[in-house]
C-alpha cells in the first residue's frame, strides 16, 4: 500500500473514533429515567400542586370562619345595645318610645295594637 493509502485509512480510523468517543461522552452525560420513575416524578408534582391548593383553601376557609364570627359577634353586641336603649327610652322617655314606635310603623296614632306589632316585627321579646 502507498503512503497516501495509509494516511486516509489512519484519518478515517481517528474521525470514526472521535465520533465514537463524542457519541459515548453524550450518552454518559445523559440521565437515564425509566417510564416508572417519570410517572413517579410526574404523580410527586401532581401531589405537592394539590396539596398546596389543599392548603390555600383550608387557610381562606378558616380566615373567613373567623371573619363571620367577628362579625356576629358585632350583630350581636349591636342588637343587644339597639335593645338596651329601647328599653331605657320605654321607661324613661316615654312619648320618645311612643313616637318612635309610631314612626317605625308608619301610623297616625300610637296604641297598644301598634305596639304590640313593632314588638312582633322586630322579635323583640325583651320589651315588656
Amino acid at each position: 500500500m502507498d503512503t497516501n493509502t495509509i494516511y486516509k485509512i489512519g484519518l478515517f480510523a481517528s474521525v470514526v473514533t472521535v465520533f465514537i468517543a463524542i457519541g459515548l461522552s453524550m450518552n454518559h452525560t445523559k440521565v437515564n429515567i425509566t417510564k416508572a420513575e417519570e410517572s413517579y416524578l410526574t404523580s410527586l408534582q401532581k401531589r405537592d400542586s394539590l396539596q398546596h391548593t389543599i392548603d390555600s383553601l383550608q387557610l381562606e376557609i378558616k380566615l373567613q370562619g373567623d371573619g363571620f364570627d367577628y362579625k356576629e359577634l358585632r350583630y350581636d353586641e349591636t342588637i343587644f345595645r339597639y335593645e338596651l336603649g329601647i328599653e331605657h327610652i320605654k321607661h324613661y322617655h316615654r312619648e320618645a318610645y311612643e313616637e318612635f314606635v309610631r314612626i317605625s310603623q308608619f301610623k297616625e296614632r300610637y296604641d297598644r295594637n301598634t305596639e304590640r306589632e313593632f314588638k312582633e316585627r322586630n322579635n323583640l321579646k325583651t320589651i315588656k
